[in-house]
């Protein structure tokens, strides 16, 4: 792997900032950027200069910094969100944008809600195309409504910067079910336009929030974007009749298509998680002394608690353990590099093609002696995880296209099309039938079912699927004939159409 790894060098990104060792003075640190500030009390942490430390938080925000503030949205958002009066269940598993549909239980209150608030449906067409939502990292220096109400992304807290909270989150998670809402409160009095209008927009600011540069917001923004999608098939198949030739081609060729400027069906664009390099150096800093050599009551403090919180039943005899590692850890110099050689690796994999060979190559991440660099190990995120999320975003978009071309074949014609082949051009943009699972690349498996139907289980139970399926392969690479749907899964089959969540409640599941 060394040799592979010096080989692909050249190809790199550019290094990430690499910050020096200073004293061991410890002092307040705070960084203003783009209109907040990150506080983070440094006593715990190897300590940074002034300039030091405003390079680093500058580093960390500067996605942020070279997109004129016109252009970000989330101070606008949240400002709209702030107006919005309380959902009438609490956010969460039970009442969410994917459990929204006429006929759940308490929809009228649901609609109500959505009709009280057009205000956010406004902000959300007004904001949809600006190039990033550009939520700043930290606190002080933020509108303040915006701290208590959580409108925030912490990194560093008390001083802890294995600690960070993205509590924006949830704002987005409200968001997205008043949208879903929207939609079919809209769509139920027939305003179909007003719905996809609303329903777009929203899709496009969960795609600017794919970009944030974290992994653990990303990871959100793109679970919360994969089932926007999902609504909207559950939205096109429920009215598809009503919504018309002419609208499903227009979502079809010039809706979902474009959910950012750029954007293929290949996602080539979507950026990876670099913020948490940043934030990872520091991590490293705080644990080693002036001479750069493992410090064991920083290696016991720091790395067993980050540990005990992500794998807590390994918080025993974590402390001791880790005063141990810190004997034989490897230097700072030594950590740090193999830090930046474990994000190097990702990256040219984060740019590679699917199904290159390359890709089938141990990661560095996963070579690391897990005692001699047990700190990089942890503080490293496995963004290997991110390749799946983004391989389903994928699927839900390119899914999304097929299926307002399949609804608007459907709707024209009387009659499902007999081969995907048929609908290419007229019904839908033949490039957009691409499923990122297909090692041959010839796209989506379709299935004319006739007059029979299909079963297939899934979350819902077992669903009678009739006139067509529409799926894509999922991570073992192969067809299975749809008996089993699991969204990006790593075996079984992902169905995109007819949505099966939308069948479920009609067969009541």
């Amino acid at each position: 792997m060394h040799g592979l790894h010096a080989l692909l060098r050249p190809f790199t990104r550019l290094n990430l900032l690499r910050v020096a060792r200073s004293s061991t003075t410890a002092f307040l640190m705070t960084a203003t950027i783009a209109g907040s500030t990150l506080v983070c009390d440094r006593a715990s942490f190897a300590q940074l200069s002034d300039s030091e430390t405003a390079e680093l938080f500058v580093e960390l925000n500067k996605p942020w910094l070279r997109v004129p503030e016109q252009e970000k949205s989330s101070t606008r958002l949240f400002t709209a969100y702030l107006d919005m009066t309380n959902p009438p269940k609490p956010i969460g598993a039970d009442f969410n944008q994917t459990t929204v549909a006429p006929g759940m239980e308490g929809f009228a209150d649901v609609a109500k809600w959505a009709e009280t608030n057009q205000s956010m449906g406004e902000a959300l067409i007004a904001l949809e195309n600006c190039r990033v939502l550009g939520v700043p990292y930290g606190t002080e220096g933020v509108d303040p409504r915006f701290v208590e109400r959580g409108l925030v992304a912490v990194i560093g807290i008390d001083g802890d910067f294995t600690k960070a909270e993205f509590r924006y989150i949830k704002a987005l998670e409200t968001i997205s079910a008043y949208a879903a809402a929207e939609m079919y409160r809209r769509c139920e009095a027939g305003e179909f336009d007003a719905a996809f209008a609303v329903g777009l927009a929203h899709l496009r600011i969960l795609r600017q929030a794919v970009d944030q540069t974290m992994f653990d917001e990303k990871s959100a923004a793109l679970v919360m974007l994969c089932d926007a999608l999902s609504v909207h098939r559950d939205v096109i198949y429920t009215y598809m009749e009503k919504i018309g030739v002419d609208r499903l081609r227009k979502l079809a060729f010039k809706g979902y298509p474009f959910l950012s400027a750029g954007d293929t069906e290949r996602l080539r664009r979507l950026q990876m998680p670099e913020g948490d390099l940043v934030v990872g150096e520091v991590m490293l800093k705080g644990a080693f002394d002036a001479a750069g050599q493992a410090d064991l009551e920083q290696f016991s403090k720091n790395f067993a608690a980050m540990q005990s919180r992500s794998e807590p039943l390994t918080g025993f005899g974590a402390a001791k353990r880790w005063s141990k590692i810190a004997e034989v850890h490897g230097s700072l110099d030594a950590s740090e590099l193999k830090l930046n050689d474990v994000y190097d690796d990702f990256w040219r994999r984060w740019r590679m093609r699917p199904f290159d060979q390359l890709l089938t190559v141990p990661t560095v991440l996963s070579q690391l002696n897990p005692v001699k660099y047990a700190a990089v190990t942890l503080v490293a995120k496995d963004v290997q995880q991110l390749f799946a999320l983004r391989s389903r975003l994928s699927a839900e978009i390119c899914g999304t296209v097929v299926s307002a071309g399949l609804a608007s074949y459907r709707v024209q014609y009387g009659k499902w099309p007999s081969t995907l082949t048929n609908t290419y051009g007229e019904s839908l943009p033949k490039r957009w039938d691409y499923d990122v699972y297909d090692k041959a690349q010839k796209g989506f498996i379709y299935e004319s079912l006739g007059s029979s139907k299909r079963t297939v289980e899934c979350e819902y139970g077992l669903v009678d699927v009739p006139g067509c399926l529409l799926y894509a392969r999922n991570g073992d690479n192969e067809g299975n004939k749809a008996a089993r749907h699991i969204a990006g899964g790593m075996i079984d089959d992902f169905v995109l159409w007819p949505p099966l969540r939308a069948l479920s409640r009609g067969q009541g599941e």
